[in-house]
């Protein structure tokens, strides 16, 4: 196993950015109006898309873990942040994501925090071509993780 990219799959990495570029519009809204019919409180939603030179870096890194490991198996090409007041709230708006929009995985780091301090839900989904993550926490949370992403890329991808 290597951390060696090939130009097929830099090539693949510039393909699902142009292609997340085109989804956000149509995703933000989606998610925008699932807050409102759906949760009706106070929530903030954030997002962004991976840059290709992150992708990049986490597929070296995925390259020295796992055998066969894609650009298509990236989980996060775009990124949501669902960040609301309380921790009851990050409950309540985590079981309505899983009744009305069905994700295809959770990984539970608000019941059981990352090593660095990280507490989320984190939800995934495929929309057509995209792998889509949402991250639901407090607001709280959501300072501290805006405060520390750069350091924590830094360390485990040596990116910015």
């Amino acid at each position: 196993m290597s951390g060696i990219i090939d130009e097929s799959e830099k090539r693949t990495c510039e393909e699902l950015y142009a292609q997340a570029e085109e989804k956000l519009g149509m995703l933000q809204v989606m998610f925008e109006d699932f807050l409102k019919t759906h949760y009706k409180k106070d929530a903030s939603l954030s997002f962004r898309i991976k840059t290709v030179d992150k992708m990049i870096e986490k597929l070296k890194l995925r390259h020295q873990q796992y055998y066969n490991y894609t650009p298509q198996d990236l989980p996060d090409i775009v990124g949501f942040r669902m960040a609301v007041d309380s921790e009851s709230d990050v409950v309540e708006l985590s079981q309505l994501i899983e009744k009305e929009l069905k994700p295809s995985r959770k990984v539970d780091h608000f019941g059981q925090p990352t090593a660095s301090g990280f507490k989320a839900n984190l939800y995934y989904f495929h929309v057509d071509t995209t792998n889509v993550e949402i991250q639901v926490m407090t607001r709280k949370m959501e300072l501290w993780t805006n405060q520390t992403h750069d350091e924590y890329n830094s360390q485990k991808y040596g990116i910015k």
